[in-house]
């Protein structure tokens, strides 16, 4: 059958122009009865003859290929959640006849949120949002208004546990997401670090050794940071970073330390940035969840005002870091591409 999100364009009474996205292609020798078997449905409603669709037969195997059509099959609960069908719809156009089997992996996935700031909470309510079924949030101390943020917390949160404020907002972006500190025997698909300041090398190094992917989220007033998303023993890792940055700069051990106390005065914040690494962060998580590479894998994605322009800075494994990647990436550290 037509893939659901394909459009079906009348060119002329003999011609239909089928769009998935920002792919076209257009069919000739085509009448109502065949766009009927194409589309499942028989004039009088009823199940369409085969014999309608012969006009087809040599382009079904090219259409399939490119994802314009797929095997009918009955919907899977994760459509349960009515709101998921237009995420449903966008995953068809990439994805096919696995957009199902995809949302599906996101209802079952679990994603902890480390950190406080701006950005962390949209993260958590667009994951939740694109059908994640399971967001904790792990922070200390209380919500403050600079915390504030369209899609985040709220001014009235102020003076909360974070915590608890967080997992509000992750409710009211998907009520029945779960937002519980910990789930039943099992642990997190991915770990968010969203910081403004370098990570915890404790926190860093566990999540290492127990073999949990992270992804790593900064921002500030000028610029932002997404990725890496480490993935143990098979990608550079943070500490891969931190050697490089001590390659270029031998001060970069000391700054590091200096950089990771808590500042007397709030940190800056713009919120228009905390939205964007907010949203880049949440695709990064999402094809990582979806079994694709995301661009953040030995690499970072980094945001700068004014312009907005995304680039992708490549952060190959550190030949001295034990981190066990032991593949060596194609780009030098610190290669740039737009």
């Amino acid at each position: 059958m037509l893939n659901p999100a394909t459009r079906v364009l009348w060119r002329s009474p003999s011609c239909i122009q089928l769009e998935l996205g920002r792919r076209a292609v257009m069919l000739e020798g085509i009448d109502a009865n065949a766009i009927r078997a194409l589309t499942g449905q028989a004039a009088d409603g009823g199940p369409a003859s085969t014999s309608a669709a012969k006009p087809f037969e040599s382009a079904v195997g090219p259409l399939a290929a490119a994802g314009f059509l797929i095997r009918p099959k009955p919907e899977v609960p994760s459509i349960a959640v009515p709101r998921l069908a237009a995420d449903l719809a966008a995953l068809r156009v990439r994805h096919g006849h696995q957009a199902e089997q995809i949302l599906a992996v996101r209802r079952t996935s679990f994603v902890v949120l480390r950190g406080t700031g701006r950005t962390l909470t949209v993260v958590g309510a667009l994951l939740a949002a694109a059908g994640v079924g399971h967001v904790a949030v792990h922070a200390e101390g209380d919500a403050v208004l600079e915390h504030a943020a369209p899609g985040g917390l709220l001014p009235d949160d102020e003076g909360f546990r974070y915590a608890a404020a967080a997992a509000g907002a992750i409710r009211r972006a998907a009520p029945e997401c779960d937002t519980r500190p910990v789930a039943d025997g099992r642990g997190p698909d991915l770990v968010v670090l969203c910081a403004d300041q370098p990570l915890d090398a404790d926190i860093r190094d566990s999540l290492h050794a127990r073999g949990v992917p992270h992804l790593a989220v900064a921002g500030g007033a000028d610029s932002g940071i997404v990725g890496p998303l480490v993935r143990p023993g098979r990608t550079s890792c943070l500490r891969c970073a931190d050697l490089h940055r001590g390659d270029r700069d031998g001060a970069w051990p000391a700054f590091a330390v200096q950089l990771a106390q808590r500042p007397r005065h709030p940190a800056p914040d713009d919120v228009i940035l905390a939205t964007v690494l907010g949203g880049l962060a949440a695709a990064q998580a999402l094809a990582h969840l979806d079994g694709e590479n995301p661009a953040t894998l030995d690499g970072t994605l980094e945001v700068h005002p004014p312009h907005w322009m995304v680039r992708r800075r490549g952060w190959a494994p550190h030949p001295a870091c034990r981190c066990g990647s032991g593949v060596a990436s194609l780009e030098p550290p610190g290669t740039m591409t737009t």
